[in-house]
This record gives structure tokens, sequence and C-alpha cells, in this order.
């Protein structure tokens, strides 16, 4: 009997142990100002595309804004507790729009600033990105798209 009392303590503390390991783990994200975030962005993407010191100088501005408009909106959703505003159909439907004519403004930028093969990479790389957000928002929620998460 207090073989099993013994085995059944030692198991509790090891998994609390291990599970506030896991906490301080997660907890040692660096958080980098918008500048150094941007000038990381435009340091990868020098590597992958090869990018001239010339572009690297127009990218600059165009990722602070990406990165800086990213900040605010993880700042919103962090003031909202992460839980989504409950926005009426025209509502939702501006505000993707507005995100939306964001997007094309970039690439439009974006595509005077790269030669032809550059930006071929450069959209290759963002539907990459796309892709791996998508499916991570689909680990978050509990399932993937088109399906409802299961209780």
């Amino acid at each position: 009997m207090k073989k099993s009392i013994l085995t059944f303590a030692l198991l509790i503390g090891f998994i609390f142990g291990t599970t506030a390991q896991k906490k301080h783990k997660q907890q040692q994200k660096p958080e980098f100002t918008v500048e150094q975030q941007t000038t990381l962005t435009v340091k990868k993407l020098t590597i992958a595309l090869d990018l001239t010191e010339s572009q690297q100088e127009k990218m600059y501005p165009l990722m602070l804004v990406v990165t800086d408009n990213k900040q605010k909106a993880m700042e919103e959703r962090k003031a909202n507790g992460d839980q989504r505003p409950n926005l009426s159909n025209d509502e939702l439907y501006a505000k993707m729009i507005e995100k939306m004519d964001q997007q094309i403004a970039l690439q439009a930028r974006v595509k005077k600033v790269l030669s032809k093969d550059q930006y071929e990479s450069w959209k290759k790389i963002q539907a990459q990105m796309h892709k791996q957000h998508a499916s991570q928002k689909g680990k978050h929620k509990g399932g993937h798209k088109g399906k409802p998460a299961q209780s």
C-alpha cells in the first residue's frame, strides 16, 4: 500500500514538473520591436530572394507597414481577450475588403521593387506562408477548414 501511494505521489510530481517546464519554455518567446521584426523580415527576404542593397532599402518601409499592422492586430486581439468581436455581415465585409485592398497595394509596391523572377519567388513564399498560417489556425480551433471543431 505504501509503495502504491509513493508511486502515485511521484507520478503526480513528475506530471506537474513537466507541465511547469512546458509553460516556462513558452514564456521565453522573444518580443522584438516592430523595427527589429521588420529588419529580420527584410534579412530573410534578402537571403531568399537575393535582394540588392537598393532593394533592401526599398523593401524595409513596405515590410514596416506590414509588421506594424500585424502588431496592432495582435494587440487588439489581446485587448479583446482573444475573443472575436461580433460584427455584422456588412462590417465583416468592409473589414475584409480593407484587408484585401492593403494586400493588393502591398503586392503592387513589391512588384515595382523586385525583378520578375524575384517577384515570382516572393509570391510562392507568400502562398506557402498563407497555407502554413491556415493550417496552424485550423489546429488551434480543434479542426480544419470546412469542418466544425469537435467538442
